[in-house]
């Protein structure tokens, strides 16, 4: 028989082997090999006790309220989401989900479907400047020096001295 430890293969014999779940025949094979394989021998002796350990166990005894608190810190730490899916009945759990796909399915149809009628933006009123000619500037300066000369020699009627 081929070590099940160094071929890493059929390791589940010594456990069944620990266990005592081997037939006959396989049980006699692996206590053979045992005899000549230190690293089985321990493996195998480490399982034993494991199980023995297991089998002298006594577990606590049980309180009578102990459903009602293991229900009720079940009941504290599941999610609130969670206890909002768990209702009495069972259809809402999955009428949810289909009616919030409905719901994302007309929406989009809604934005799909929506007419391209976007406002068109207001032309802007822009100042228009006309191309003068030198003499036409040359003559516009003129009236402009005559007309403040004529100003300065305009008495002003508001004016309290005069």
């Amino acid at each position: 028989m081929n070590c099940p430890m160094e071929s890493g293969e059929n390791t589940g014999i010594l456990l069944d082997y620990a266990a005592g779940k081997l037939k006959a025949g396989v049980r006699i094979q692996m206590e053979q090999h045992i005899e000549s394989c230190p690293v089985c021998r321990e493996f195998a002796g480490g399982q034993q006790n494991v199980w023995q350990a297991l089998e002298d166990w006594d577990p606590a005894e049980v309180s009578l309220d102990f459903d009602r608190r293991l229900y009720g810190r079940i009941e504290r730490d599941v999610p609130w989401w969670e206890r909002f899916m768990r209702p009495l009945n069972p259809l809402f759990r999955h009428a949810l989900p289909i009616a919030a796909a409905a719901g994302v399915i007309v929406m989009a149809g809604l934005i799909m479907n929506r007419p391209a009628g976007v406002a068109p933006i207001p032309a802007q009123k822009t100042a228009q400047v006309e191309a003068l000619r030198t003499e036409q500037l040359e003559s516009a300066l003129a009236d402009m020096e005559m007309l403040r000369q004529f100003n300065q020699l305009v008495p002003d009627k508001s004016d309290p001295k005069m």
